[in-house]
């Protein structure tokens, strides 16, 4: 019953319906986007008194970067097992997209999950102005530069 209405919902009619498939079997739903992957062109990693600062590169962040930035970080972190604190660097990135502030959400769950905490820096005003609104300013901390980020994670980290 679900799938008829789901065929009907998506303009098709019963008899034109996708086939079933397994789960990971994406050939069926060609216009399904990707799943995130890593691309190292997206970010400088650096390590600062054991916090990983990612900065990204790109002037735009929208859609499915967003999704590939937060997996290449996840990677990072991943990779450099002594790490759990991320600052993410948002000096080059004049525009972020509703899909940019869920992943960072998603991100700092992700961190929270092996006792993590994440910080944005370096954040345009227009950006600043959109985490106020949206009022993530109060899950992520936004601050103006890197090193008052680490000051921050190692006060809580000592806390």
């Amino acid at each position: 019953m679900f799938d008829k209405l789901l065929g009907k919902w998506r303009g098709q009619s019963h008899d034109q319906q996708r086939p079933r498939t397994a789960p990971n079997d994406r050939s069926a739903y060609p216009s399904m986007p990707d799943m995130p992957k890593v691309r190292p062109e997206m970010a400088n990693f650096d390590v600062v008194d054991g916090i990983l600062v990612a900065t990204a590169l790109q002037a735009r962040l929208i859609g499915m970067d967003s999704a590939d930035l937060v997996e290449t970080i996840l990677a990072e972190v991943d990779s450099n097992g002594e790490v759990s604190n991320v600052i993410v660097d948002l000096e080059n990135i004049e525009f972020m997209d509703s899909t940019s502030l869920g992943m960072l959400v998603f991100l700092n769950n992700r961190l929270q999950i092996i006792e993590g905490r994440l910080v944005v820096v370096n954040a345009a005003a227009t950006l600043e102005q959109m985490f106020k609104i949206t009022q993530l300013d109060r899950m992520l901390p936004v601050c103006r530069d890197v090193m008052k980020a680490v000051a921050i994670l190692n006060r809580a980290h000592a806390a």
